[in-house]
């Protein structure tokens, strides 16, 4: 099967609060992996949410968006970005980092990736009322 009429495939998708990458092995090391994020009350804003997205089968330029949507649907972020992929055999690690993210309700919370119209993957976090000491 050529290249061409193949999809990029989403590996992995992982959350956490810090991303240190190294420059000369573009190696990353990842800092605090969570699945929730507990709050006193919402709308509650996270200081700083870090997605790693992992995809592979991909060589050409993709049109691309990630995007967060709360409980009730609606987007409380949206990344629009074109990546540049040229080896389908390669696994290609795409770092973002949404500062200051507004968390409207509680409930559970996706993040999306998507290539243009069609769904690559996707991954869920839960935002959590934080019991009192």
């Amino acid at each position: 099967m050529s290249s061409a009429a193949e999809s990029p495939v989403c590996v992995a998708i992982v959350l956490c609060n810090e991303c240190i990458e190294d420059k000369r092995t573009n190696n990353k090391t990842l800092i605090n992996l969570f699945n929730a994020i507990n709050v006193t009350h919402v709308p509650a804003v996270h200081n700083r949410l870090v997605v790693l997205a992992s995809i592979t089968n991909a060589a050409s330029v993709l049109p691309m968006y990630l995007v967060v949507r709360s409980p009730s649907g609606a987007e409380v972020a949206r990344i629009n970005f074109d990546f540049q992929a040229a080896d389908p055999l390669t696994v290609y690690d795409m770092v973002f980092e949404i500062n200051g993210i507004t968390l409207p309700e509680f409930g559970t919370y996706s993040i999306d990736l998507l290539n243009g119209a069609s769904y690559l993957g996707g991954r869920r976090f839960d935002v959590i009322k934080a019991q009192a000491a």
